[in-house]
């Protein structure tokens, strides 16, 4: 018992102390009177009970909606901005680029990127800048790209002979899982220089939990002080434990490498980890299975299938990661954000502005049809109205090869077989329905029949 009452007095203590200075901080600095408009903050938990549920891009999209599409925050102790128009994305994805472009240290992200060491979570400066450069030119490259072609060729065939396997027993095809698999065995193929698990499902697991986890909600990001708590829920055992088997998959990877290397003295195919597994994975077989889901949806369209539509409504990141603020700027000509200042692009918020999109609720795939001549760079020509792989400095290094591999993989669902949903099921009864996660996947997995082609 008196251990509880310390703790009580000292909690009590705690949030007195914020409150003071929360108060104190108001009254003595101005640049507060310049952040932008946003809904009141209550004392100590700022706008938190403001945030329902968990898809936190919904959430802010909701709020944003009551308020503006530039909005201040108050998460705890982080003071916050969220963009939700193209306008306001391009001020600060290109025109304040390079004052807005470093990143947050928090639980999650600290923890799987071995201490924000790889590209996708790094604080920008000299290391940074130097990591991306060796990314583009020893895993991006156009030569490095093109030399994998047999690759995405053999997972496209060993796809195409699993789902001829199911047709021939009329088996329903869980088109989300089959998207995961085909995503991962290339990413990891393409960056390992081997076959990693074939139709062993446990790594898709890890992927997933990893993806969990970097969206989860830690106490010690908003409550420093209050880091404790995520130890005694088990946050952060299930983050050690996360960790601990991502960095397994890892080393048993380099060790295969080593080995090979040992033995043949090649000096091809240096491999590039982290987030090149993690982020190249999940974000192509997102895509794929929302456009599938779309698709089933409203089969007429089948023949006009254009993922941009799929990712404007569903981009694979509907947040993009985090920036942090180094320098003060002046944005909307008023609003001065001060540095260490948290910025949440809203790419999902964006993708259904009305101001850029018209009817943005509606699946349409003919508004790209005439927009620009297709290929891999197209987004760039949309004016920060579609950013589902981010944009200036952060953009992410592999965006060529999301996009092909989930336009190599529709390609060939969509040409060499014919779909429709299970017997007894309404395109109504598709839910479309998201899961939590850096990467929004469908809560639910779709499961589809198929039929071979006939124009095959």
């Amino acid at each position: 018992m008196f251990a509880l009452v310390l703790s009580l007095l000292f909690l009590v203590a705690l949030l007195s102390t914020l409150l003071l200075a929360g108060g104190r901080e108001a009254r003595t600095n101005p640049a507060i009177q310049k952040l932008p408009p946003g809904p009141a903050k209550l004392p100590v938990i700022g706008n938190f009970h403001q945030i329902r549920g968990n898809l936190l891009h919904q959430s802010l999209w909701e709020i944003s909606k009551q308020y503006c599409p530039f909005m201040h925050l108050k998460l705890g102790q982080v003071s916050a901005v969220v963009v939700s128009s193209a306008t306001l994305a391009r001020d600060v994805l290109k025109t304040f680029d390079l004052a807005c472009c470093s990143r947050p240290h928090n639980v999650a992200t600290s923890e799987l990127s071995y201490d924000g060491s790889d590209i996708a979570f790094m604080p920008y400066g000299e290391g940074w800048r130097q990591l991306r450069k060796l990314c583009t030119v020893e895993f991006f490259s156009p030569r490095k790209f093109n030399s994998f072609m047999s690759v995405r060729e053999h997972e496209i065939a060993r796809m195409a002979r699993h789902i001829s396997s199911r047709i021939s027993g009329s088996l329903a095809i869980n088109v989300s899982e089959l998207a995961l698999c085909f995503s991962c065995n290339t990413t990891c193929r393409t960056a390992f220089s081997g076959d990693i698990a074939g139709d062993d499902l446990s790594i898709y697991g890890v992927l997933k939990e990893a993806q969990e986890m970097l969206a989860s909600f830690f106490v010690a990001d908003f409550f420093p002080l209050l880091g404790w708590v995520d130890v005694a829920t088990g946050m952060k055992s299930r983050l050690r434990k996360s960790f601990l088997e991502i960095d397994g998959i890892y080393q048993k990877f380099i060790d295969r490498h080593l080995d090979a290397k040992s033995g043949s003295g090649s000096e091809e195919n240096e491999d590039l980890l982290d987030n090149i597994f993690i982020g190249g994975t999940d974000t192509s077989s997102a895509v794929v299975e929302w456009v599938m889901a779309e698709l089933i949806r409203l089969p007429e369209l089948m023949k006009r299938a254009q993922e941009e539509e799929t990712m404007r409504l569903h981009p694979p990141v509907p947040m993009l990661i985090h920036r942090e603020k180094m320098n003060s700027v002046t944005l909307c000509g008023e609003y001065q954000i001060p540095p260490k200042t948290t910025i949440y692009v809203n790419a999902w918020a964006i993708g259904r502005d009305p101001d850029a999109w018209e009817r943005p609720e509606v699946f349409d795939p003919d508004r790209f049809v005439n927009m620009v001549s297709p290929g891999v760079n197209s987004f760039a020509h949309y004016d920060f109205k579609l950013i589902p792989f981010g944009e200036g400095r952060r953009i992410c290094p592999g965006k060529n090869m999301g996009i092909l591999m989930a336009e190599l993989a529709l390609a060939n669902l969509l040409y060499s077989f014919d779909w429709q949903l299970p017997q007894g099921m309404r395109a109504e009864d598709v839910s479309m329905e998201e899961a939590p996660g850096i990467t929004v996947h469908r809560k639910h997995a779709l499961c589809l029949m198929a039929a071979k082609s006939e124009a095959n």
